[in-house]
């Protein structure tokens, strides 16, 4: 079974590159986000289905979105799977 991840609006495209920038400059922000994600993502402004993504940390999940992970190879998970091939994103988490 794979799990339908609705593609990012324009807005939301910037919301979750705001967030990947702020993992980038602020070493505490992005140890809450890989330690616990749903407290680091609270107030973001982000839709629950871009927490759920986004709190996976998956580099190939991320740019299947269309987000230009480049910038942030240092921190995110290079797992080679697709949100498709997810049966649930927090197994993985």
């Amino acid at each position: 079974m794979s799990l339908h991840v609705n593609p990012l609006t324009s807005e939301g495209k910037i919301r979750v590159e705001n967030i990947l920038q702020q993992a980038a400059k602020d070493i505490k922000f992005r140890e809450l986000l890989t330690e616990n994600p749903k407290e680091a993502l609270k107030d973001s402004g982000l839709t629950e289905e871009e927490i759920s993504v986004i709190s996976t940390m998956r580099r190939v999940a991320l740019e299947e979105w269309g987000i230009d992970v480049r910038p942030f190879r240092g921190f995110l998970r290079d797992n080679g799977f697709k949100i498709s091939e997810f049966l649930k994103l927090e197994e993985i988490a």
